[in-house]
């Protein structure tokens, strides 16, 4: 189960996790998770928006 997703420094806002998980990523200056995402719900897009990160700034928290 998915607890927390943090964007550590270093977001460079190429919007590729958004493209792949909109329902919880946005890019406005740098990637942001969307307040009340439902992070279970869409745990698979999240894990591939982590790795797919050109710069490896997504981290999950998992229980």
């Amino acid at each position: 189960m998915i607890k927390k997703i943090i964007i550590k420094p270093g977001c460079i806002s190429c919007g590729t996790c958004e493209v792949i998980c909109p329902n919880v990523f946005e890019v406005k200056q740098i990637g942001t998770v969307k307040k009340n995402a439902s992070l279970e719900l869409h745990k698979e897009e999240i894990k591939e928006a982590a790795q797919t990160c050109p710069v490896g700034c997504i981290e999950i928290e998992e229980e």
